[in-house]
């Protein structure tokens, strides 16, 4: 059967879609925010559980505030590092972990608690913590992954650029106080979203062949 790609507009997204790390002053409309958020609601999740929550934030003080906790957190820990190289390099980590107060609106991915079911079961059958490890697939992670890859594609969609980042989760448990979240909540990413600052000469998109990363088993 011929597959026309009829959806053309869609592999169109995926292809020209970038991680875009500036934007200008112009806020994004509420609107086209829910409509992102509503691209993460609808990703798959595992079993359904759905265990998610997409805070988005345009509050600038709150920005701050989390900024300033991220910033707090790599300096405790370039404290506890000895060399020279590694204080150096924990403070390229920081300095690139920051301008997410600088983004319009900064949404939070919030993981829910989940409890495994494989899991508890092996737990209640006496299976011991370094065993269960090794069954933790982190599936939670991965619905959360799939959330966050539909919120990028549909802000591209719409006009806006995004950046997933993971390095300011450093401030986690920081981010859960100041977004009062509940203890075992978790923020695992932040996915900033602007409209692109086309004199952001930054943005590249370097990306191996498929001949690289596919492979074919018959």
């Amino acid at each position: 059967m011929e597959n026309n790609f009829k959806n053309s507009n869609f592999f169109d997204v995926i292809a020209t879609r970038k991680t875009i790390r500036k934007y200008t002053n112009e806020i994004p409309p509420l609107e086209a925010i829910k409509k992102i958020a509503d691209a993460g609601r609808l990703a798959p999740c595992t079993t359904n559980t759905q265990n998610w929550e997409f805070i988005a934030i345009y509050d600038n003080t709150t920005k701050q505030k989390m900024a300033q906790a991220v910033e707090n957190k790599y300096d405790e820990l370039k404290d506890r590092v000895k060399s020279d190289e590694d204080k150096n390099r924990i403070n390229g980590y920081k300095y690139y972990s920051m301008f997410f107060n600088k983004a319009p609106v900064v949404f939070a991915i919030v993981e829910k608690k989940r409890v495994s079911t494989i899991l508890s079961i092996l737990e209640r059958n006496g299976m011991p913590e370094e065993e269960l490890r090794y069954y933790d697939n982190r599936s939670s992670i991965l619905s959360m992954g799939a959330a966050i890859e539909n919120m990028s594609l549909c802000a591209h969609a719409l006009g806006f650029g995004t950046c997933w980042m993971c390095a300011p989760i450093v401030a986690q448990k920081e981010f859960g106080d100041i977004l009062g979240l509940n203890p075992d909540d978790k923020v695992i990413t932040l996915l900033t979203v602007g409209y692109p600052d086309t004199n952001d000469s930054s943005v590249t998109k370097n990306k191996k062949s498929l001949d690289e990363v596919f492979r074919i088993v018959l």
